[in-house]
């Protein structure tokens, strides 16, 4: 007498691994309307002192969906079928780490702001984040950043060059990375968040 159950499971199974299974992970997210293709970016408004930094943002925004999709950006915001806009509301260094003297050690940045996600063509709100935040670290003397960690290897700066550094050279390039690094993780924050119906 011959045994044909595990000759069977054998063929089934190699059968479904061939089939697949007729599961699979959806994409999710929002669905925008088919006519939607493009995506306008308005300068935001900037309540801070930090001069250019509406610019920056909207870069970054614009970069992330550029490379990520499903939309065009368009050569002005005038010709989006959608219309990013929105304000900076806050671009502060709190001193977060001091020294037995009462010297800062470290910074942290925080950027806060408002967008909103309108159809060009009837004004619709499609979405819209109040208070967005994002903040980051900054080391402003040499003793107090660890050259092993990955957001120092990240950096363009060397081990071997910390000590040619001012601590106020070394301040604002730390900071100017930090601030790159943070408006690359907002651009992406603002994408999923689209993208993603939240």
């Amino acid at each position: 007498m011959r045994r044909t159950g595990p000759r069977l499971a054998f063929v089934m199974l190699a059968a479904l691994c061939v089939a697949g299974c007729g599961y699979g992970f959806g994409r999710g997210g929002r669905v925008f309307a088919p006519e939607l293709r493009t995506l306008g970016v308005e300068a935001l408004s900037n309540d801070t002192r930090e001069a250019g930094l509406e610019k920056r943002i909207a870069l970054a925004i614009e970069r992330e969906f550029a490379m990520r999709g499903p939309f065009h950006i368009a050569s002005t915001p005038d010709e989006g079928d959608l219309l990013l806009s929105g304000a900076v509301r806050q671009a502060v260094d709190r001193p977060v780490a001091f020294n037995s003297k009462d010297e800062v050690l470290t910074y942290q940045t925080v950027l806060a702001l408002d967008l909103e996600l309108r159809r060009r063509d009837t004004g619709a709100l499609l979405w819209q984040a109040k208070g967005l935040r994002e903040t980051g670290d900054f080391e402003t003397v040499a003793s107090v950043i660890v050259t092993t960690s990955s957001d120092f290897r990240r950096s363009t700066l060397n081990a071997e060059d910390l000590g040619a550094f001012t601590d106020i050279q070394l301040a604002e390039s730390r900071r100017r990375e930090t601030l790159d690094r943070m408006l690359r993780s907002l651009a992406h924050d603002v994408y999923d968040q689209i993208m993603e119906d939240f």
